[in-house]
């Protein structure tokens, strides 16, 4: 199944097209507000609600749309909430700011590898970036991409990534290591005439990011 988790926080209007193709679209508190702004319907909004508009929160119950309230003092955030909804063998877009506040920001990048690591197919997208995780022993492959791009590689959640090799990349890497206080592979590119690359690693945490707003 494929779900659309829905944040708050600023996101682009291309998103909106992801969240239409899921089969499954859960809002967390104000991402129904951006779901009322594309004329999308999700199937559930959870959270505190301290952070929906009155007007969406109106217009969620007047369809009906199952609604889900938690403390607004709680361990979690809305996202991890969403996230401890989802079925086992669930494919997850976390649709989600990667530019608003940088706590909510990096304790999302966060959850990607906790999810990751449980085992789920899960990535990030504000509509313009993509942000997936790699974790152990791993490979990504990513195809079909149009236009310019910046894909960078980037230690999360530990000190350094190793057996780090890419195919398809202008700058390439052979079994190379990437500690997580520089920036070597960071804002790569696809090499001429390729539409897609791969990214392989031996062990560590990355996210590897795809920026098309370049």
């Amino acid at each position: 199944m494929r779900i659309a988790i829905v944040t708050g926080g600023p996101v682009f209007d291309e998103a909106a097209d992801i969240v239409r193709g899921s089969d499954r679209i859960i809002c967390a508190d104000s991402g129904a507000d951006f779901c009322v702004r594309h004329g999308i319907v999700p199937d559930e909004v959870l959270g505190d609600m301290d952070s929906i508009s009155a007007e969406t929160f109106e217009m969620m119950r007047s369809r009906r749309i199952p609604f889900k309230t938690y403390p607004s003092h709680k361990d979690e955030t809305d996202t991890e909430i969403a996230l401890e909804s989802c079925p086992e063998g669930s494919e997850i877009t976390l649709v989600c700011s990667l530019t608003g506040r940088i706590d909510h920001e990096l304790s999302n990048l966060s959850l990607l590898i906790k999810y990751k690591e449980a085992g789920f197919d899960i990535t990030a997208t504000d509509g313009r970036s993509d942000v997936i995780p790699m974790s152990g022993v791993d490979t990504l492959n990513v195809e079909g991409i149009d236009g310019k791009v910046a894909i960078s590689i980037i230690p999360f959640g530990c000190s350094r990534i190793e057996g780090v090799t890419t195919k398809g990349l202008a700058y390439p890497l052979q079994d190379a290591s990437i500690d997580a206080l520089g920036s070597l592979s960071v804002s790569n590119e696809l090499s001429d005439g390729e539409s897609g690359f791969e990214i392989s690693i031996r062990s560590g945490r990355t996210l590897v990011t795809i920026s098309r707003d370049v």
